[in-house]
């Protein structure tokens, strides 16, 4: 009896020891992984297509990113379903730093409405770095009876105004829904499917009103074809004369500052040194000369800029709180 025990401590002995030796060859190889970072190309996943701003702004940082570090990033297209596609692409690859995914504020409405059940932006992934935004300003077409912002108000107390804008129950939705409330007018969104349709509506008169990106409004404004009437900021834009007039909803009384912005995430469980070299990278990245003439030239630093891992983290939850409010104003959640 003495010697069976015997033999079997001798054998139980020898399996630890060679789980042990696995375990530590497994922490030993992940370790390595984590050192020789990146020891492979690095895929940007870009949630929609190609040609969209979100496309041509990944692009572009990509080429910064490479000729500022010591890694190849590769802009992958993953377009679908209102930036789901790319996202749940994705969360079905490992969590090594490999995969990084651009984001906007589709894929946090994403999770305001639930539209899809196999992944959420908030509870899967985790933030490296908000890179730029954009500032959302309400125009006319230059022959509209609407002349400025106390025309639309006194308008939209009394009648209901057509806003034009891009994508049903998006961004552009929300934006419009948040400013009618506050301001306490009567204002109903008309859904487009492009920047140039919309723009087509509110210049042939379909719509009272349209919305759009301040970038996108600037050459119209110049040329005289629409008239910005009010800006979703905080503050004037004084780096563009046709903006200079144009009042803020903050100094109408108004909390209403939605835009969109442009960031990066990855997969939760991505080795903390792996993220902290990416996000070395991606800040470098961004303070470098040739960003800030791109970022100059396209107009994308007007609004607020860089944001680290843990301001664009405490972004992300606060738009969500902000969109949730507002999608059940909508009545779609």
């Amino acid at each position: 009896m003495g010697k069976k025990k015997s033999i079997i401590l001798i054998v139980l002995t020898l399996l630890l020891a060679s789980c042990s030796a696995k375990g530590d060859t497994k922490s030993k190889d992940e370790k390595n992984e984590v050192d020789n970072f990146p020891k492979k190309t690095i895929n940007i996943v870009i949630p929609f297509g190609e040609g969209s701003a979100s496309d041509s702004f990944v692009r572009q940082y990509s080429q910064v990113l490479n000729k500022n570090s010591n890694a190849n990033f590769q802009p992958v297209n993953k377009d679908g379903s209102g930036g789901l596609i790319g996202m749940l692409h994705t969360y079905q690859q490992n969590n090594d730093g490999y995969n990084i995914l651009e984001i906007t504020p589709s894929q946090v409405i994403s999770d305001n409405l639930n539209k899809s059940k196999e992944v959420k932006l908030l509870d899967d992934f985790e933030p490296l770095a908000q890179i730029q935004s954009d500032i959302y300003v309400l125009s006319v077409s230059q022959d509209s009876p609407i002349k400025d912002y106390d025309d639309l108000i006194k308008k939209g107390k009394k009648d209901k105004i057509t806003v034009g804008g891009a994508g049903s129950t998006g961004l552009d939705d929300f934006a419009t829904n948040d400013f009618s409330k506050k301001a306490g007018i009567d204002m109903r969104f008309t859904p487009y499917t492009s920047g140039s349709e919309v723009k087509a509506a509110a210049l042939g008169g379909e719509v009272d009103v349209y919305l759009d990106k301040v970038v996108n409004v600037v050459d119209y404004a110049k040329s005289k074809k629409v008239r910005p009437l009010v800006i979703f900021n905080d503050e004037r834009i004084d780096e563009i004369p046709e903006f200079e007039s144009v009042p803020t909803t903050k100094e109408k009384g108004l909390d209403v500052d939605i835009g969109s912005w442009r960031g990066f995430v990855v997969k939760k469980g991505v080795p903390e040194d792996v993220k902290k070299d990416l996000n070395k990278k991606i800040k470098d990245a961004y303070e470098t000369e040739e960003y800030k003439k791109y970022a100059s030239d396209n107009l994308v630093d007007i609004g607020e800029g860089y944001l680290g891992p843990d301001e664009f983290g405490k972004k992300l939850n606060k738009e969500y709180e902000k969109f949730d409010e507002i999608a059940e104003d909508l009545d779609i959640k």
